[in-house]
């Protein structure tokens, strides 16, 4: 199944998620594919013009990125490196969280809907419902994010079965935190939301 949202819509995707044909399989209203070295700036930023060109209204934003609980990997900082003496390092990376989720007050300017984060055990323990309640306030609109391991069909099989303007259903309890902070139980999945 499918959630449609209604547009205007953005969809920010990872790099990780993008294939030889360009994307996830998702096509919002607006569909950006972020590159490896993206930052929560750059997020912030995207949103801003997105929401500019969509005459300061944005009904649905979408985050499709790796995440943990109370972090979104959107992006890698340094690279994974295999050393001659066979230890590996692993990759870092730019990352949402609570450290740095006020760089997302400038969206107050405009008018988000909903921000859903696509994204594995973001909303997951204490301290995932914590970030995402920090962001619904600090940018001021709806957030939607799951607590358990997301799945997404193959790239192709989005891009043949999956509508414009829908994404994937959610696995798992998900959470929808007003911009007050306030945060409920929410079950969007096969819904239409505006």
């Amino acid at each position: 199944m499918a959630i449609h949202l209604e547009g205007p819509s953005l969809l920010l995707n990872s790099y990780d998620f993008t294939d030889a044909f360009g994307g996830c399989g998702m096509l919002m209203d607006k569909t950006w594919n972020c590159p490896k070295y993206t930052t929560v700036k750059h997020v912030a930023n995207w949103i801003g013009i997105a929401a500019k060109e969509a005459g300061g209204r944005l009904a649905n934003v979408v985050l499709n990125f790796h995440g943990e609980p109370g972090r979104v990997l959107v992006g890698e900082a340094t690279p994974g490196k295999m050393m001659h003496t066979g230890t590996y390092i692993k990759e870092t990376f730019h990352v949402i969280d609570n450290d740095n989720a006020g760089v997302l007050f400038p969206l107050r300017q405009f008018k988000i809907g909903t921000l859903w984060f696509h994204s594995c055990d973001l909303a997951g323990r204490t301290i995932g419902k914590t970030f995402c309640r920090q962001v619904a306030m600090t940018a001021g609109c709806n957030v939607v994010a799951a607590e358990q391991e997301q799945q997404e069909w193959w790239n192709f099989v989005n891009a043949v079965f999956m509508p414009k303007g829908s994404i994937d259903d959610y696995e798992g309890p998900v959470y929808i935190w007003d911009k007050h902070g306030n945060q409920q139980p929410f079950d969007p999945n096969g819904g239409s939301w505006k």
